[in-house]
């Protein structure tokens, strides 16, 4: 079996707030996830999930309560400052505000040289190619118009792309994106995807992409990508893409794929709602095992509300995390025409 580039196991994280009476706020909990060499891995969800703490946790800029962190098969969880501080430069954090990640007073060129020389070692001409090499890769071409810009000059599409390339100046083995098309214009997300994908095939980099948008995760992950779905700080489904977006096996899933727009203007008047009994967040509490999505399930039943399902194998390229996926109603994407 190939030993994973990055992994995560049973990575529970507890936030805590007040002084003389806590309170508790259960981010994640129970996350175990494998990242191989090449890897592409969407991992979607809606806002206040546990998304952006498990990518920070996957980053090392973040200690989990619970679990293990293993790079290439070795655990890290108590290595040296030093040690961590090298480990930090192989995986890289793209964030998803482009407006605020990049310093307003350094040009493109001083934004790329500094970590690149400080990284690898190199002057002179030598630095202006590799930066010159970045810009291409990340498609602010020609590099020439933009070495001496400030960020001011760009688009919100043209800092993000400055943002990817200024993640590659540490040559990482894995880049996490924690949605990065968020807060760019509509027209520019595709590109900005398929520049990570350009990434990821070229250069061999495994790529963890943080989205709430099943739409672009499935134009991310297709053809040999993975999904995973985060809902109340746990996985309630994971594998290869197609597996997910076509036969989605847990309710959270069915609900996102059936709340994602149609392009077509005939199918989405058509388009039916999946109903909830509840629109609630969930409610997440120390010690109590049980299924986060059994308060606004249609099917959720008394053992969903006493036990935690956890992760079960439907096939090998397929996992999911309810009591009853294999009696649910029989799947219709809303963009078919049954």
């Amino acid at each position: 079996m190939e030993i994973p580039v990055l992994e995560l196991e049973g990575i529970t994280k507890i936030f805590s707030r007040g002084y003389f009476k806590k309170k508790y706020i259960i981010a994640l909990e129970n996350i175990n996830l494998r990242i191989n060499k090449q890897d592409r891995l969407a991992i979607i969800g809606e806002s206040g999930m546990g998304k952006t703490t498990l990518a920070r946790i996957a980053c090392l800029l973040e200690t989990p309560t619970q679990g293990k962190i293993k790079w290439f098969g070795k655990d890290i969880s108590n290595v040296s400052r030093r040690e961590l501080s090298y480990l930090r430069t192989r995986v890289q954090y793209v964030h998803q505000d482009p407006y605020a990640s990049l310093h307003p007073s350094r040009t493109i060129y001083a934004t790329l040289a500094d970590p690149l020389s400080r990284n690898n070692n190199i002057r002179g001409k030598e630095l202006e190619r590799r930066v010159e090499e970045l810009l291409n890769l990340v498609g602010l071409t020609p590099p020439s118009y933009f070495l001496n810009k400030y960020p001011h000059h760009l688009s919100g599409g043209g800092r993000q792309r400055l943002a990817i390339a200024r993640a590659l100046t540490a040559n990482p083995e894995v880049l996490v994106a924690d949605e990065p098309i968020s807060m760019i214009d509509m027209s520019l997300r595709a590109t900005i995807i398929q520049i990570l994908k350009i990434l990821n095939k070229e250069l061999g980099i495994s790529i963890i992409l943080i989205l709430h948008d099943i739409g672009a995760a499935r134009f991310f992950a297709t053809n040999g990508g993975k999904i995973a779905v985060l809902y109340g700080g746990r996985i309630v489904e994971k594998g290869e893409c197609d597996e997910i977006v076509n036969n989605p096996l847990h309710p959270y899933t069915r609900t996102l794929i059936s709340a994602s727009p149609i392009p077509d203007p005939d199918l989405a008047q058509e388009k039916k709602v999946i109903e909830l009994k509840s629109y609630e967040p969930p409610k997440r509490e120390l010690g109590k095992k049980l299924c986060p999505f059994s308060h606004t399930c249609l099917y959720s039943q008394d053992i969903c509300f006493n036990k935690d399902p956890g992760l079960e194998n439907v096939n090998d390229k397929h996992e999911v995390a309810c009591f009853f996926w294999n009696r649910l109603p029989k799947w219709i994407p809303p963009w078919s025409k049954e």
